[in-house]
């Protein structure tokens, strides 16, 4: 997920988060996997406050990253 540079630190992505699983749960998914950059600390933050924890790793092309998680 991205956020316009314009629009961040107002808590867009973390709305978006809540709507996706809200739709999700309505539909009777049980949980979201994810993925995260290791070098982007403001999205892990964000992750981890949302409940997402992480339960592995992948390095790909572009570097480190965690892999995570949330039931719903």
């Amino acid at each position: 997920m991205c956020v316009n540079p314009k629009f961040q630190n107002q808590g867009i992505g973390a709305l978006t988060l809540k709507h996706i699983e809200q739709n999700l749960k309505s539909e009777g998914v049980e949980a979201i996997r994810l993925d995260a950059f290791s070098l982007n600390p403001v999205a892990l933050k964000m992750y981890h406050k949302q409940g997402y924890t992480k339960v592995g790793k992948a390095n790909w092309r572009k570097g480190k990253f965690y892999l995570m998680e949330k039931k719903l």
